[in-house]
């Protein structure tokens, strides 16, 4: 057996270990019994007896009778060392040497074994927050505890109905995708919506104002000792840049989230205003004046009314009035340029108010499905990377072992992971999310997105922190070329023939053969280009590659029976909002006075309500104006893993040979 197909002995499975062990140990004491017998039958050869008086015992016998005549102690040492002694001692160490196999020349790259797979715990269904990745001879694939899986699969290729869909109808804890074309909400929410998961659909695009809200400033706690740190936090997602700036646009940066901390904490103080960072872009446009009177005069007013705003907030707002002209210019310009997104009304509305909470994730079963259209994402992309990173760091303040309550892991499917632009509150935390029971599926169409996206080395160390990888037949040389050094080479025999021929009249002729040990990659580039549309290559820490095959939902009876209409989606309140943003309210009353106007009245002329704390007011506002649900949704449910019994509707391919593509 060559070294290119022999399986190493770690790799056999129990029993088969076993039973080599035990014919081991019976051939070694069948061999030292013929030796202790051959013993014997030397010595009497030695001393020209009969040999066939020799007996088991007979050299035992002869050693006590004449191992003190020094002629025949001789002879008893030549029979024992050439029978008896020799194969004791030359047997076991001749035993140790042929069960060490030579190390591989080139390595010993191959594909893991049923029994390989199973020990690593991909095959089973407990714990049952598992992630499903692949099929192998008809068995379902998934990574149990804490670990992160990526997937690299070109576009069509099949990973939203290979990886995404059969794992939103498959996962039983709370999940949170990104889902740029409604898809995965119309296939899947209506499964998890009827086993008691909380079903959201965040979509502040939709041509038709349906969502469910999240608002980014319900995260900013209202207490002086946290608000500043909190509000600065968000502004630091919002005016971060990517750190390669000039020192002009680090100063702009700067002074942007100098003046979202100063108008968030004017919000947070003026509870008749919406708490909205579409209220902060309104806010800046200075409301018809320059923006110096009109934050100017907001601060006199209070200050006459004996209602002043506190000094955090009158320093930041000072700290921007101190400003010439033209540097306030390029202030506002910065500030507005990642918030312009919130002057649409539906994108205004849809962060105006909260239908969940992120940090109830971990506490309760939730489904968040975030749909962008993919004709909005550049526009998309500062609310895409504030939304995520709200929710590692609403997520990531205390570990499950400190909290009870956090009984869930939370699964984040970024499907298109590239498409939300640097997403650094993931990157960075990928190392220590799994301690908070947060779990990432990834989704790439090559490792060159993410190069391009974030260098060399962040995409590298990223990708590292996900314990197991999904490739797919890449379509780039240049990944085809990593995924093949990935999969490491293995050493092949090869038998070259050479004839030689005389020419001196006789026409003899010669023949030689000689083998060599050559390198070859388990998997070449161009055989993983040519990998086919069923299969794929899973890489876990470990173990061995596995080369399995794709999950196909729609032929597989163990999904399709899971397939349900999705629950729609309620549409926002546009004229309410409207009125909201802009203000106008009256009072509710079931007729109208005699000369009452059916026209709203401008809150901002109302009486300021100095005899009511201020959290009382905004808990009013709130109430009145929201339509906070997270205490009217289910309590949660269980979905049940997909089984292996279920089989799968379709034929299975038979993996290749080892370094051979069919």
């Amino acid at each position: 057996m060559s070294t290119g197909t022999a399986l190493h002995f770690s790799a056999w499975s129990t029993g088969r270990k076993v039973a080599a062990v035990v014919f081991g140990l019976a051939g070694y004491a069948a061999l030292a019994c013929a030796a202790i017998y051959l013993a014997g039958t030397l010595f009497l050869i030695l001393n020209k007896a009969n040999p066939s008086q020799a007996r088991f015992a007979s050299i035992a016998h002869y050693w006590r009778l004449y191992a003190g005549d020094p002629p025949l102690r001789r002879k008893l040492q030549i029979a024992i060392g050439t029978s008896g002694i020799g194969l004791l001692v030359l047997l076991p160490i001749g035993l140790v040497a042929a069960a060490r196999q030579r190390r591989p020349l080139h390595g010993d790259a191959r594909f893991a074994t049923a029994a390989e797979i199973s020990r690593a715990g991909l095959t089973g269904h407990i714990p049952l927050q598992r992630i499903l990745v692949g099929r192998y001879r008809g068995r379902f694939l998934s990574l149990p505890g804490q670990l992160s899986v990526m997937l690299s699969a070109p576009t069509r290729s099949g990973k939203g109905v290979g990886v995404v869909i059969p794992n939103l109808l498959n996962w039983p804890d709370s999940v949170v995708v990104l889902d740029l074309k409604g898809e995965n909400y119309a296939i899947t929410a209506g499964y998890r919506a009827a086993h008691g998961q909380a079903v959201y659909a965040f979509s502040p695009f939709d041509e038709n104002a349906c969502s469910h809200r999240w608002n980014p400033l319900s995260a900013v706690r209202v207490s002086p000792l946290h608000r500043v740190s909190d509000l600065l936090n968000i502004g630091q997602v919002l005016f971060s840049g990517d750190g390669t700036g000039t020192s002009s646009e680090a100063f702009f940066n700067d002074q942007a989230r100098n003046l979202f901390l100063g108008l968030g904490l004017m919000l947070l103080e003026t509870p008749e205003l919406p708490r909205s960072i579409g209220e902060m872009l309104r806010q800046s446009s200075g409301q018809g004046r320059p923006l110096k009177d009109h934050l100017a005069g907001l601060i006199s007013r209070r200050r006459a009314r004996g209602a002043a705003f506190s000094d955090e907030c009158r320093d930041a707002l000072q700290r921007l009035l101190s400003n010439s002209e033209n540097t306030l210019a390029g202030v506002v310009a910065t500030f507005n340029a990642p918030l312009t997104i919130f002057a649409d009304a539906m994108v205004d509305a849809a962060t105006s108010a909260d239908d969940f909470r992120l940090a109830d994730l971990r506490r309760r079963h939730m489904s968040i499905y975030v749909r962008i259209p993919p004709n909005r994402l550049a526009n998309a992309r500062p609310l895409l990377n504030l939304f995520f990173s709200q929710l590692v760091a609403a997520n990531t303040d205390v570990l499950p072992e400190q909290d009870p309550a956090l009984k869930l892991q939370c699964l984040l499917i970024n499907d298109e992971f590239t498409v939300m632009g640097r997403a650094a509150a993931i990157t960075q935390g990928a190392a220590f999310l799994a301690g908070y029971n947060l779990r990432l599926l990834t989704v790439v169409q090559a490792m060159s997105q993410l190069d391009a996206l974030y260098g060399d080395k962040e995409a590298r160390s990223f990708a590292t922190n996900h314990g197991l990888q999904i490739l797919f037949a890449p379509r780039e040389q240049r990944d085809a070329d990593e995924y093949s050094a990935m999969l490491g080479n293995f050493t092949e025999r090869a038998l070259t023939r050479g004839r030689s021929r005389s020419f001196d009249g006789r026409n003899h002729s010669s023949v030689s053969f000689n083998e060599s040990e050559q390198r070859r990659a388990l998997l070449l580039p161009q055989e993983f280009k040519e990998l086919g549309s069923e299969r794929l290559v899973v890489i876990l820490e470990n173990c061995k590659p596995i080369l399995a095959e794709k999950i196909r939902y729609h032929r597989d009876k163990a999904f399709t029976s899971r397939l349900l209409p999705a629950p729609t989606v309620p549409a926002m309140d546009m004229k309410l909002h409207l009125a909201h943003a802009q203000g106008r309210c009256r009072d509710a009353a079931d007729k109208l006075a005699p000369g009452d106007s059916p026209k709203p009245a401008d809150v901002r002329q109302q009486p300021e309500l100095a005899s009511t704390h201020p959290a009382e007011i905004a808990k009013d506002l709130n109430d009145f104006f929201g339509r906070t649900s997270t205490d009217r949704t289910p309590s949660g449910g269980a979905i049940e893993p997909v089984s292996d019994p279920d089989g799968v509707l379709m034929e299975r391919p038979e993996p290749p040979e080892r370094g051979h593509m069919h």
